[in-house]
């Protein structure tokens, strides 16, 4: 378990080091521009017969000087111990495990109808009871028709990442288990605008027909593993919490259709232990 432990943290350091930005890269730093992605998406949801005008973007913020950054692993000092047993039964326990969630909920806010998801899934156990993994998901969100977004946003996509802690209530060899959870999210929401955009970015005229923005959030619940075997075990659970976006886009929009918001959601997975 010792490796699962280094992958996580240095999974960690690696959102740490990225600037939490997952999927779609962080967005530059600008100065001087005013646009919203409220304005984005009402100048996208315009027609050919209306008038567009030119939002200002701001200029990009030259990079500094950049540096070279070591990371040295240290030689863990931790080894594995023997499998437990516990009255005579070897503990089902005992090593990593993979998996396929998929499930739906729904987001808070004017702006979203709900989402579904799919992913994969990757955890081990730190003891009979404790479990952690590492999830990669893939979101559908439904931006509400009668909202801004709905109406100058299209094609809407998240990719995100997540790790996550359980705990057991019950042990390793019964046919149902019962655990609370908790987790960190990051994500990247992406989309197409309706129509492309013109802006003024860095002093020049330029056209996007895309943007993303980064979020994070925490969340919380309770599951069930309705079949509970040595290798194999399946389940849901119910979660929920909140997400907070960033405060610009990545082409330089002042973020103020996504506020923080909260969400519920329910997953299914399907496991193999090792």
């Amino acid at each position: 378990m010792a490796a699962m432990f280094r992958l996580i943290a240095l999974f960690l350091l690696a959102i740490a080091a990225s600037g939490c930005a997952i999927f779609g890269g962080s967005p530059p730093e600008r100065y001087g521009g005013g646009a919203t992605l409220t304005q984005a998406a009402q100048e996208a949801a315009k027609d050919s017969t209306e008038k567009h005008k030119r939002l200002d973007v701001g200029h990009e913020v030259p990079p500094e000087g950049s540096g070279t950054v070591v990371v040295v692993e240290g030689t863990s000092q931790l080894s594995e111990s023997p499998s437990e047993e516990t009255g005579g039964h070897i503990n089902d326990h005992s090593g990593l495990v993979v998996g396929a969630l998929a499930g739906g909920g729904s987001l808070g806010g004017q702006e979203f109808e709900g989402f579904g998801f799919g992913g994969l899934d990757i955890g081990g156990f730190a003891s009979d009871r404790w479990r952690f993994d590492i999830g990669l998901l893939v979101l559908s969100p439904n931006l509400s028709a009668t909202s801004v977004a709905g109406q100058g946003l299209k094609d809407e996509l998240e990719l995100a990442a997540e790790v996550s802690v359980r705990y057991y209530l019950t042990p390793a060899y019964t046919f149902l288990g019962v655990y609370p959870l908790a987790g960190f999210r990051w994500g990247t929401l992406f989309w197409d605008y309706v129509t492309p955009i013109d802006v003024i970015a860095d002093g020049a005229p330029k056209t996007i027909s895309s943007d993303h923005l980064d979020y994070f959030g925490f969340y919380g619940g309770l599951g069930v593993s309705l079949v509970q075997v040595r290798h194999f075990s399946t389940g849901f659970n119910l979660t929920g919490g909140f997400r907070t976006y960033g405060d610009t886009t990545f082409e330089g929009f002042h973020n103020t259709l996504f506020p923080t918001t909260g969400y519920m959601q329910l997953g299914f997975e399907m496991v193999y232990k090792f």
